[in-house]
C-alpha cells in the first residue's frame, strides 16, 4: 500500500475467512475511462475478468475527494453489468464525518458503507453485508490436494508475464514492454493432468543498486520473498542477450534458499538460427558452475514453443524434491560412496559408516563417518553429485551433513 496513484495493475486474490463463510475477495487496478493510454486499458480489461467471475463487487469511492464525474460513470457501467453492488465510501475517518457520505446515495446503489481502510473503521459491518449477499453455500466437498507453488522469476522483460499467459492460455497478468508493469506477485491456479499448480508471477528483479524509486524497492523485496514460500523457482532468461550479472545474483539467492530450479531460456524465436539449446545449455553450466544441475528449456512466450515442456519440468522438479527412497536404494548409494575410487581423497581415506535420508524438500542426508581429517568442500559436492545424479534428484539442491566420528 502506498500514496502513489496507480499502483495496482494485475487482479490480486485473498482469501477472507468472515462469519463461518470462506470467499475471495479480487483487488483491481483503478478505472479511468477517459484515458487513452494503453496501460490503463489493460487495467480496464482486467477488472471486466475480474467482474466476470464475481459474484458481487465492492464500488471503492474517497470519502475526501467527494463524488467525482468519474464515480458516476463507474456506477452506471456497474449497474449494465448486472452484479449486486455496494457502494463503500473509504477514508471515513477523522476528516470525513459518516454522515457526510451521503452525497454518494446519488449514485443510485443504495445506502452506501462508510468505512477507513486505514483504521479498520466500519469494516466489520461491511464483511457482515458482504456475507449476506454470497451465494448459498454449498456441501463440503473433499479436501483438494496441496497445490504446488511455482514462481517465475527474472530481470524485467525477460518475458515472465508473457510466459505464464501462454502457460494457462489466457490474458492473466499485464504484458507491456516498459519495464516494471508487475509490481504484486500475482498468483493463478492452474491444473495439470490431476495435479493443482499456482503459478506466481513476480516484480523484474534489478540490482538494489540501481532501484531508484520506493515502489521499485518494494517491488523488489516483494519478489525475492516468494523464493522462500515457493516449491519450485523457475529462471527466465532473455535468449537475445544471454545470462546477465543480474541473472547470476538472483539465480544464486534461488539456490542458496535450496529451491528446485529449471531455466526458461525465453524469446527463442528471436535467437539467432543458429543457436542451438543443447549448446545453451551447455554455455550456462561453464559460465555459472552452480547451475549445472538445474534443467535448461528454451521458451517462446509468443509461439508456444516448448511450454509444455516447462510445465512438465516444473512438475517433475516438486516431485523430485519430495521424494523419500527406500532404504534399499539409499543403501545402494551408500556403496557408491564407499568403493568408488574415484572418490575424492577426503572420502577414500575415511570409514563411510552410514548414509541416512533425514528430509525432504529439499532432499537432506546425514553421512556417518570415521576421519582423522575433515571433510572438504570437495567432499561435499561429490556426495551431492552421486545423490543427484543417481538418486534421482538431478534438478533439486541436495543437503548433505557430515556427522563425523574421529580417530582415537
Amino acid at each position: 500500500m502506498d500514496a502513489t496513484p496507480g499502483l495496482t495493475r494485475d487482479r490480486l486474490y485473498g482469501d477472507v475467512n468472515w462469519g463461518g463463510r470462506t470467499f475471495r475477495i479480487v483487488d483491481t487496478g483503478g478505472l479511468e475511462f477517459s484515458s487513452g493510454d494503453r496501460m490503463q486499458k489493460a487495467i480496464a480489461s482486467q477488472v471486466v475478468l475480474a467482474m466476470e467471475e464475481a459474484s458481487l463487487a465492492l464500488f471503492l469511492l474517497d470519502g475526501r475527494d467527494g463524488l467525482m464525474p468519474l464515480d458516476r460513470q463507474v456506477a452506471d457501467w456497474l449497474r449494465r453489468l448486472g452484479k449486486p453492488v455496494l457502494a463503500v465510501v473509504n477514508k471515513v475517518d477523522g476528516e470525513v464525518r459518516p454522515d457526510g457520505i451521503y452525497e454518494f446515495a446519488e449514485l443510485g446503489l443504495g445506502s452506501p458503507w462508510a468505512v477507513s481502510g486505514l483504521h479498520g473503521l466500519g469494516v466489520g459491518e461491511l464483511l457482515d453485508a458482504v456475507v449476506k449477499h454470497l451465494p448459498p453455500k454449498t456441501p463440503s466437498r473433499e479436501t483438494a490436494p496441496v497445490a504446488v507453488r511455482i514462481a517465475v522469476l527474472g530481470r524485467p522483460n525477460v518475458g515472465k508475464s508473457s510466459l505464464i499467459n501462454r502457460i494457462l492460455n489466457q490474458e492473466r497478468v499485464l504484458v507491456d514492454d516498459r519495464p516494471g508493469t508487475t509490481r504484486d506477485p500475482v498468483e493463478t491456479e492452474f491444473n495439470y493432468k490431476g495435479q493443482r499448480f499456482i503459478w506466481i508471477d513476480t516484480a523484474g528483479v534489478r540490482a538494489r543498486k540501481t532501484v531508484q524509486s520506493r515502489v521499485d524497492a518494494v517491488a523488489r523485496i516483494k519478489a525475492l520473498g516468494v523464493i522462500t514460500t515457493a516449491d519450485v523457482c523457475v529462471g527466465v532468461l532473455d535468449a537475445t542477450v544471454g545470462l546477465l550479472r543480474d541473472d547470476l545474483r538472483l539465480l544464486d539467492q534461488v539456490i542458496t534458499s535450496c529451491k528446485p530450479l529449471c531455466l526458461a531460456v525465453n524469446k527463442w524465436d528471436l535467437a539467432p538460427r543458429s543457436a542451438n539449446p543443447r549448446q545453451m545449455a551447455a554455455a550456462l553450466a561453464n559460465r555459472a558452475p552452480f547451475l549445472r544441475f538445474s534443467p535448461v528449456v528454451c521458451t517462446s512466450a509468443k509461439t508456444g514453443f516448448q511450454v509444455l515442456k516447462l510445465i512438465e519440468l516444473a512438475a517433475g522438479l516438486a516431485a523430485q524434491a519430495c521424494k523419500r527412497l527406500t532404504s534399499a536404494e539409499v543403501r545402494a548409494l551408500f556403496e557408491v560412496l564407499r568403493n568408488d575410487g574415484k572418490a575424492p581423497p577426503g572420502l577414500r581415506h575415511a570409514h563411510l559408516i552410514r548414509l541416512s535420508q533425514v528430509g525432504s524438500a529439499p532432499p537432506s542426508f546425514h553421512l556417518m563417518a570415521r576421519t582423522r581429517s575433515k571433510f572438504t568442500t570437495l567432499d561435499a559436492n561429490y556426495v551431492e553429485k552421486v545423490l543427484r545424479e543417481q538418486g534421482g534428484f538431478e534438478g533439486t539442491p541436495v543437503r548433505v551433513k557430515f556427522l563425523v566420528k574421529r580417530h582415537t
